[in-house]
Parts: structure tokens; C-alpha cells; sequence
């Protein structure tokens, strides 16, 4: 049965009923007069049992639940909030199939049905956008997916862009922006809140921070194996990429120098890199045959980032650094790619010649390479500067 009954801090009476649901609920009445709010009490229950008796899966709910949208708008009662239940019980009521679930719920379905049809790389790409979004979205991501904004898009855009290049934190929003579609298609929400985000420019970067030649140190000391020890010291003084550095070879050691072809190059441009190698670097391979990672070379890519935080995190060495980009400071990301910027930085530290550290990073277009092919005696002499570790 409604009720009434009035707050010390409000002039308007309030009227408790039972809802759809069975729960006692409370909502003003917007009157200040004991015997209308008790009518007014009374007509929202009266609309609520309707709505019980009626057939969800006909027009009538929708009709019902219009007009208790109206009665509550006349009587000013109407909140934004509570609109929204009005329209989520109508769009059940169009399409009872449809389940209200959370974008961590909804993501995690999508993904696990996409499994199959998309390489495990891609998949891995795919899992990591998602994470990232859960993380930047908090509690929002838990809640219903009605109520994501275009605020909270660009909060997970923001978090996207941290320590990524353009082109991979576009990427990863395209998969949010692909997730939501779907929840479009499925009748869960009626707009794609991150269709309003405008996506970064490809050039726009914030690379990682590089290590500290301590920090390198602190990372060796606590390496989980000579394997580890001998990728680390190799990405440090060789710039090569992780997935470059342990599919290497012995084959690839000629002379005092490693020599391929970058995995990010194809063979129709003619990349070659020759990375002179350095004591530390000529001391680890020194006497290997065949693969020089054989362990690390079949772990998983994701499998291999993890191992790297928990060494950085057992060294005390820290995964996110602050620095100074103009006037404003700008939380760097560190991870295993962060060897890489470190070798680059310390040939920049040692006055060593951008044309040669592009040569080295093999960061070059074909015939830029061709151009400084003049270069390998600058090469060695720019190795023999880094710093021992």
C-alpha cells in the first residue's frame, strides 16, 4: 500500500509504494499538501501495477510505461536518471532478447567470440585495448554500458596514448570503437559514445622513456636467467627489438657484428642492419651455436613482456617515469621496448651523429640506407662509446 510521509529538510510530502520489481521505493510528490500527495502516491503505484500486468513482449508495455513517463513529467518529478529507466525498460520491452551487461562483460564475450577468427597477435592486441579501457574506465566499466559518455572515451583515448605511438594507440581504439558497435547492433546502447572521439594523429607520439645505465645495471643483477641476461645487454647495446633479438642466430654473428634484417622491413626494400657489437655484447655469444634464445625464442610475446615487468620490478626499477615535454609533464611508460630508446639516448648523450644512430636503429627507408652505406667505420666508433654494463 503508498504511503506518505515528509523530510524536516524538504516542504514536499514523498510517496513510498512498491514498484514493478516488488521493492519499496521512495519519490517526492513535488506537493506540499498531505491529502494530494497521498493521492499522487497512490497514481504511481496504480501505474506501476499496470506495467506488472501487462505483457512485456506487447505494444502495451511500451504504452504503459510512456504513460508514467508523462504523469511523472506533469508532476515535475521526472529526473534525468529516472528517464533513463523509463527508455531501458522500453528498449527491453522492443526487444526482450537483449540483456543489459557492463562493458567488462560485453568486451569479454566479444572477445572470446572473435578468438578463432584472428591471429594470435592480433588477439593478444585485441586483449591488451580492452584491459587498457577497463583500467581507465574504474567503476565505469562495471556499470551498465548506457552509461558510458564521451568523457569517459576520452579518458580511455588519454590512457591509449600513454607511451604509444599513433598509429598503435589509433588501434586500439579502433577495437573499443568495434566493441561498442556491436553493442549498438545488439539494441544494448543507442549511440556509440567513442564515435565522437577524433583519433590521433599517427605522427603523435610519447615514446618510452629510456633506463638509466644504473637502472641497466639493477635489471642484469636480477635478470631470471642467463638468457635474460645476454637479451637484455644485446637490446641495450644493439637497439634490436625484442622479437628481432631472439630469433637471432649464430649464423647472424659475422665478425664482431650482427647482421639481419629487421622483422619490421620486408625484403623488397633492401633493409639490411650490420650492428657492430660491442665487449659486453661479443663476451655473451661468445662460443653459442644455432639459436642464441632458445627458451625465450618460444615463449609468447605477451609471455615475455610479463617476465620483463617482474624483473623490472624485482630490480626496484620503475614502470612509468615523469618527464618534461614543454611546459606540461608527461607520464613515459617503461617496458622491454624502453632498451631500445635507451640505446638511441645514449648515442645522442655521446655527440654520436643522428644520420649514424638512424643507421643503427635502422629506422631508415631504403635509400636513406643506401645514402649512409659510407658510414661502417662511424658505426663501430659510435658502439665503442656506450657505456660498459
Amino acid at each position: 500500500m503508498a504511503t506518505t510521509y515528509r523530510n524536516k529538510e524538504s516542504k514536499f510530502w514523498y510517496a513510498r509504494f512498491t514498484d514493478r520489481t516488488g521493492k519499496r521505493v521512495s519519490r517526492s510528490t513535488k506537493s506540499e499538501s498531505r491529502r494530494e500527495a497521498k493521492r499522487i502516491s497512490e497514481d504511481m503505484e496504480s501505474a506501476e501495477r499496470k506495467v506488472v500486468k501487462s505483457d512485456p513482449e506487447t505494444p502495451q508495455m511500451i504504452f504503459q510505461t510512456i504513460r508514467i513517463a508523462e504523469m511523472e513529467l506533469q508532476r515535475g518529478t521526472l529526473t534525468t536518471a529516472r528517464a533513463e529507466e523509463l527508455i531501458r525498460q522500453m528498449l527491453r520491452a522492443a526487444n526482450p532478447n537483449a540483456v543489459d551487461s557492463s562493458f567488462r562483460r560485453f568486451a569479454g564475450a566479444w572477445l572470446d567470440r572473435i578468438e578463432g577468427d584472428v591471429t594470435e597477435h592480433t588477439w593478444t592486441g585485441y586483449s591488451n585495448a580492452i584491459k587498457l579501457a577497463l583500467t581507465a574506465l574504474g567503476t565505469k566499466g562495471e556499470g551498465s554500458l548506457h552509461k558510458l559518455t564521451v568523457g569517459d572515451m576520452e579518458a580511455v583515448q588519454a590512457a591509449m596514448a600513454v607511451g604509444r605511438r599513433g598509429k598503435t594507440a589509433n588501434d586500439y581504439m579502433t577495437v573499443i570503437r568495434r566493441i561498442l558497435e556491436s553493442a549498438v547492433e545488439k539494441d544494448l546502447i543507442q549511440k556509440n559514445p567513442s564515435r565522437a572521439i577524433k583519433l590521433r594523429s599517427k605522427s603523435d607520439s610519447r615514446t618510452h622513456a629510456p633506463f638509466t645505465v644504473a637502472e641497466v645495471r639493477k635489471l642484469l643483477e636480477h635478470a631470471q636467467s642467463e638468457e635474460w641476461k645476454g637479451l637484455i645487454t644485446l637490446a641495450a647495446h644493439t637497439g634490436l627489438r625484442c622479437g628481432d633479438l631472439r630469433r637471432l642466430r649464430s649464423e647472424n654473428i659475422i665478425g664482431t657484428a650482427i647482421t639481419l634484417q629487421p622483422s619490421k622491413t620486408t625484403e623488397s626494400t633492401g633493409v639490411i642492419l650490420k650492428i657492430p657489437l660491442s665487449p659486453p655484447c661479443l663476451a655473451w655469444v661468445a662460443g653459442l651455436q644455432g639459436d642464441l634464445f632458445p627458451t625465450l625464442k618460444a615463449v609468447k610475446d605477451s609471455s615475455v613482456s610479463a617476465m620483463f615487468s617482474k624483473i623490472m620490478r624485482a630490480a626496484g626499477v620503475a614502470q612509468t617515469v615523469e618527464l618534461v615535454a614543454g611546459d606540461k609533464p608527461v607520464v613515459a611508460l617503461r617496458s622491454f621496448h624502453s632498451l631500445r630508446h635507451t640505446f638511441s639516448s645514449w648515442l645522442a648523450e655521446a655527440d654520436i651523429h643522428a644520420d649514424v644512430r638512424q643507421k643503427l636503429t635502422g629506422h631508415s627507408s631504403a635509400s636513406v640506407h643506401a645514402i649512409y652505406s659510407h658510414h661502417d667505420e662511424a658505426l663501430a666508433r659510435a658502439v665503442g662509446t656506450l657505456p660498459n654494463i
